[in-house]
């Protein structure tokens, strides 16, 4: 399958306007959440945050419109369309506790005729951090290419305290010398 930008969008805004009716919110995840910050790059799947007490309606929604799911975990379900050469989704369950707190530093972007929230740019990088643990991770070096554009883009310093414990908290002391080396060679290269 060619990728193609128009038939991930459709699927965006179909799943926005259905969700939207049935009363189900999400932020959009993974790549398509790192384009909306500034670093485009091919993501062949969509890949969507929300609350683990909306699960059922969740899956309920996708079968409604082709999909099925073919892997499940306890933090997420991934759904393939009944359609062929439509986009895969993947869905990451979190307690309400964290989705408000995700949902509420959250951006809204404009995606194709929709409008949709995306993690704010720290948020993404403890989501990626979270994926790059992950022991069925396929390539967690996409993952740390994404983290070091996001904090470069969004000029996070690992410096500032608040960051820094988040990085903390999602990577451990291992990730948080990753990406101050990361932020210091950057900081290196401006200056020449």
């Amino acid at each position: 399958m060619g990728y193609r930008w128009d038939m991930i969008l459709q699927l965006i805004e179909r799943l926005t306007r259905e969700a939207s009716s049935q009363g189900l919110d999400f932020l959009l995840i993974g790549g398509q959440a790192v384009i909306h910050h500034g670093y485009v790059r091919m993501t062949l799947d969509l890949d969507l945050l929300a609350r683990e007490s909306q699960r059922a309606a969740w899956r309920t929604l996708l079968e409604k419109i082709n999909y099925q799911s073919y892997a499940e975990a306890t933090a997420f379900i991934q759904f393939v369309s009944r359609i062929p050469g439509e986009f895969p989704v993947d869905i990451m369950f979190v307690l309400d506790e964290t989705w408000a707190k995700l949902r509420a530093d959250a951006v809204s972007k404009s995606s194709g005729q929709v409008e949709v929230l995306i993690p704010s740019a720290p948020h993404l990088v403890a989501l990626k951090l979270f994926a790059t643990k992950s022991p069925t991770r396929r390539s967690p070096g996409k993952d740390w290419t994404d983290i070091e554009e996001i904090i470069r883009r969004h000029k996070l310093d690992p410096g500032d305290q608040k960051f820094a414990d988040l990085i903390r908290r999602y990577g451990g002391e291992e990730a948080l010398a990753k990406i101050r080396q990361m932020w210091n060679a950057g900081a290196k290269e401006s200056k020449e």
